[in-house]
């Protein structure tokens, strides 16, 4: 289950990453300051690159947390729901972002 979440995850991520590319490729402008912060220091590299970062600290995440189930350390269950909920919810949240940019770009075009 976890790496289907994972996988989700970083499917969402390239998505949000190419459907902001187009938007402003066509004109419009990046609404979210972090995000418009970051395009104008590095561009779309350093967005990327900090996108395929986020998806590798989660996968180690929940690498991690796996192992403690494995091991039955003390917590490790409650950890790793709490790290595959993070997962899960910020899959959703880009999910909606990344629609959110595709009917803007059909909105531009």
């Amino acid at each position: 289950m976890s790496l289907i979440w994972l996988a989700l995850l970083g499917l969402t991520e390239s998505t949000d990453a190419i459907t902001t590319a187009v938007d402003r490729a066509r004109g419009s402008i990046e609404a979210v300051a972090v995000t418009a912060s970051i395009l104008d220091q590095g561009g779309l590299a350093l967005l990327v690159a900090i996108k395929v970062s986020m998806v590798a600290v989660a996968a180690a995440a929940l690498l991690l947390t796996g192992r403690w189930l494995q091991r039955r350390r003390i917590h490790a269950r409650a950890i790793h729901v709490y790290v595959l909920s993070a997962v899960r919810i910020s899959t959703v949240i880009l999910t909606v972002a990344s629609l959110n940019n595709a009917l803007l770009l059909t909105s531009l075009g």
